[in-house]
């Protein structure tokens, strides 16, 4: 695992998540039991994961791609995967980086990308 995923892995815990780290086409992805807190599908308990696109570095960079797992896509278009992981569990990949909202954080790290952007993604499903 690199750094800024070995990182982010650490951050995700610190928020009393249990994490599991599996290979993606996408890359290395830190995945974990998520409740969805907003739009069409809140309250429902999914698996979601987070991956880096390439090596940048975090939290310079945020994290790229947004896995889900069983899938649900945003309808949103660009670049989707699915892909079935080494558990048999099917994923789609989304790349949905958090762009200026994450330039704008004073801080950044992994509470924030949870509670801003993915809150933001799933209230826009």
């Amino acid at each position: 695992m690199t750094g800024s995923l070995d990182r982010i892995k650490a951050e995700i815990e610190s928020l009393g998540y249990r994490t599991l780290v599996s290979s993606s086409p996408q890359g290395e992805v830190v995945s974990f039991e998520y409740k969805v807190e907003a739009g069409p599908h809140r309250n429902r308990t999914v698996r979601v994961g987070v991956s880096m696109h390439g090596h940048e570095g975090y939290p310079e960079y945020p994290p790229h791609w947004v896995h889900i797992s069983p899938p649900i896509e945003d309808g949103q278009g660009g670049a989707v995967a699915r892909y079935t992981d080494a558990q048999d569990r099917e994923w789609v990949a989304m790349s949905r980086p958090p762009g200026p909202l994450w330039d704008q954080l004073p801080t950044k790290h992994m509470r924030l990308f949870l509670t801003e952007h993915l809150r933001r993604l799933w209230a826009a499903m």
